[in-house]
């Protein structure tokens, strides 16, 4: 979180002051890996919950085979025209499932798992329309009434597969218990949002008295001419120690240096460690 908020920070012109919302980019960063999760999680779900769809398919072939015996005469225009539609939605829908087992069992490139999730949702759509077609009307002729009957079966077996991936590519992750790994990474992502959120509201008001209590303590200081990120770290270790109550002083200057050898240069931490000292004992 702290983490997070040196980003804010960082991405600061030297004299300009925190907007009233963390900026979109920058947020949507610092949560890429959150999100990923989730992405991830929700991929294996609709991997797991359509386990089997492509052995219930393969139940075309014999309808196919039925429909090319037929005759022109027989009214099976239509029916053939509808039954091949939904084979061909399916077939789509098939090839985005593929996509999505052969990146989860390779690259798990969270790109193409989510391009290959939404193009699995408009293929089970049209899958689902597609079906709707051919099973709307009951055939008049009685070498279409077997075919249908099959259709209809086949269909009646496509459903709850359908149903279920509707509800896994969803908003409901309560609808089924295999989501229960999707919900927890969304619940921890609305939770890594909010503190996020909560503590860049909580620092922004104070971004003028921290560059104030800076100036007394470092001298000829003025934002621009501090390194950017010692600039940002700085005011994170001023708020906290000046502001926030809950952030014990060594916590906050230990936190402060440790943010400093990971990103600043090699004299930051030592730098940071000075500043922030004096700042803690003149306070």
């Amino acid at each position: 979180m702290r983490e997070a908020v040196v980003q804010f920070l960082y991405a600061l012109g030297p004299a300009d002051v925190l907007p009233d919302v963390p900026d979109a980019g920058v947020l949507s960063l610092l949560l890429e890996s959150a999100r990923d999760k989730s992405t991830k999680a929700r991929a294996k779900a609709v991997v797991h919950l359509q386990q089997g769809r492509e052995k219930i398919i393969d139940g075309f072939s014999p309808l196919l085979h039925i429909l090319e015996q037929l005759t022109p005469s027989s009214g099976s225009e239509e029916m053939s025209k509808n039954l091949k539609s939904w084979i061909t939605e399916e077939e789509n829908l098939s090839n985005y499932l593929h996509g999505l087992r052969h990146e989860l069992n390779g690259n798990r490139d969270v790109t193409r798992l989510r391009e290959s999730m939404e193009g699995a949702r408009r293929g089970n759509r049209a899958a689902l329309a597609a079906a709707a077609q051919v099973t709307a009307t009951e055939p008049p002729f009685p070498a279409l009434q077997q075919l249908y009957k099959d259709a209809l079966a086949l269909r009646e077996q496509l459903a709850p597969m359908s149903e279920r991936l509707s509800l896994s590519l969803g908003d409901d992750l309560t609808a089924l218990p295999e989501l229960k790994s999707v919900a927890r990474a969304e619940k921890d992502l609305a939770h890594t949002t909010s503190r996020i959120e909560s503590y860049y509201h909580e620092l922004r008001p104070h971004l003028s008295a921290i560059d104030q209590k800076l100036a007394v303590v470092v001298d000829n200081y003025s934002p621009e001419r501090l390194d950017r990120v010692d600039r940002a770290i700085l005011r994170l270790g001023t708020y906290e120690l000046l502001f926030d109550d809950n952030v014990p002083t060594l916590v906050a200057i230990n936190e402060a240096i440790e943010l400093a050898r990971s990103f600043g240069t090699t004299e930051s931490p030592g730098f940071v460690n000075g500043v922030l000292d004096r700042i803690a004992k003149s306070s």
